[in-house]
């Protein structure tokens, strides 16, 4: 690392459609900022996700939803980039942005292992790691099936403590475990079609402004 930068300079990424956000979501980023130990822990909503047939809700009420949840928790921010950038939002180009603004501080990418095991598949994957440490929230139940190219750069790479990545600015991956919290978006989804109350399993605030602005209001089959 570089003579001047601190741990605490790190920066950690947590992207996502958040369609809508909910408490696994948030819960996840809180425990990960916490093993992180980051002053700097950004939840990034997608603007135009490429690898999905698209989001329910637009990228600004998404956006919207995720500055409610984040509001009394001044620990987590929102960024903003890729709902403000035209095109298909990669997330290659999202961690070139934030390093050209980072320099040589270490920057983090946190995904699920659900998403981790498709890495192979993202836009020009490789360059990640030439960005970025990864940081894989793994949960009770989840499993690591790395594809052969992935995988073997997963053994050449993991490292077991949170100090080996603020060593470096990028290239390194941990897993780190999370709760399991049994909520997803889909759900909350389907039982807003479905006339039901979703309360408890997202913020109030961020499901006050789902009734007001009329959203997920689709047949439930379709969601």
């Amino acid at each position: 690392m570089s003579a001047g930068v601190t741990r605490n300079q790190a920066i950690a990424v947590f992207g996502g459609t958040f369609d809508p956000v909910h408490y696994g979501h948030l819960r996840a980023a809180a425990e990960v900022a916490e093993q992180l130990k980051v002053s700097d822990f950004r939840l990034l909503p997608a603007g135009q996700p490429p690898h999905r047939e698209g989001t329910w809700a637009d990228a600004y009420h998404r956006l919207a939803m995720l500055e409610l949840a984040l509001a009394p928790y001044p620990d987590l921010t929102v960024d903003d980039r890729e709902v403000r950038r035209t095109g298909p939002s990669f997330m290659v180009d999202t961690l070139a942005s934030i390093r050209r603004e980072a320099g040589d501080a270490p920057l983090i990418l946190c995904l699920g292992q659900d998403a981790a095991n498709g890495l192979n598949r993202w836009h020009r994957w490789r360059e990640l790691f030439d960005l970025a440490h990864l940081v894989v929230m793994t949960r009770p139940r989840s499993r690591p099936r790395y594809p052969e190219d992935l995988g073997e750069y997963v053994k050449r790479n993991k490292v077991r403590r949170t100090r080996d990545l603020m060593d470096s600015p990028h290239g390194l991956m941990r897993h780190v475990e999370v709760t399991q919290l049994a909520i997803s978006s889909t759900d909350i989804r389907r039982q807003l079609a479905a006339g039901r109350d979703p309360r408890f399993l997202l913020p109030a605030t961020v499901l006050a402004y789902v009734r007001k602005h009329g959203l997920y209001v689709l047949p439930e089959s379709s969601l």
